[in-house]
Parts: structure tokens; C-alpha cells; sequence
């Protein structure tokens, strides 16, 4: 999924997601392609989820982010990023 797509079908919610189409330009991560893997009313929960996923999978690019947020942009930082 795009993430306009992901913003439209989950108004004001927290979402665990994984890139599945992904590339750098310029210090920054381009995610082309997402999987939404849970969604949450709270932070914490995505967060908690998103900590126990990664532990078993630290191999996926994963991230958190709020669908506030009408761009999703991701700094590099030793491919573990939060939105």
C-alpha cells in the first residue's frame, strides 16, 4: 500500500508498519511499497507491539507512525526509525 492510501483507510490511529518497497535518498528512507501490520488508539501500544516484533525480526524494516501525519518521512538511523 501507499502510505495516502494507509491515511484514508485508518483516520487518526497509530500504525505498525513494515516496508516492503524501500530505498535511501539522501539520508532519508523512501518507502514506495507498505504493510499495514496492526493499528492502536495509543502510542504506547504501537510501540510496545512494534519493540516485541522487531526483537523476534530484527531483520524488517519497521516502523511507527500516526496518520496525522500527511507525509511519512523517515531519517536514517541504523535502520531502526520512528515517525
Amino acid at each position: 500500500m501507499k502510505w495516502k492510501d494507509i491515511i484514508e483507510e485508518c483516520p487518526d490511529s497509530w500504525i505498525l508498519l513494515e516496508a516492503i518497497e524501500a530505498h535511501s535518498d539522501q539520508g532519508k528512507r523512501v518507502v514506495d511499497k507498505l504493510a499495514v501490520l496492526d493499528k492502536f488508539n495509543n502510542s504506547d501500544e504501537a510501540m510496545t507491539a512494534y519493540r516485541e516484533l522487531h526483537k523476534k525480526n530484527p531483520e524488517r524494516e519497521l516502523y511507527v507512525a500516526h496518520t496525522k501525519n500527511r507525509d511519512l518521512e523517515i531519517e536514517e538511523r541504523n535502520r531502526r526509525s520512528i515517525i
